[in-house]
């Protein structure tokens, strides 16, 4: 039992990208592609309305 705590002790390797740097660009484009639509939506007014409440909470918690 000691000895199986002590192999999870080592950080694993560090290991190079399992794709190559082609099939990573062609991912990301894929990805853009998918989400730059998503990016173009309105906002739902009442997500809108909270997010502003957040932040100005934020402020006043910051400013005291």
């Amino acid at each position: 039992m000691v000895q199986a705590r002590m192999q999870h002790a080592n950080p694993p390797a560090v290991t190079e990208p399992a794709l190559d740097a082609q099939t990573r660009e062609r991912l990301g484009r894929q990805l853009q592609a998918l989400y730059d639509p998503v990016l173009d939506e309105a906002l739902d007014p009442r997500l809108a309305a909270l997010i502003r409440q957040l932040e100005t909470d934020r402020r006043e918690t910051d400013s005291h």
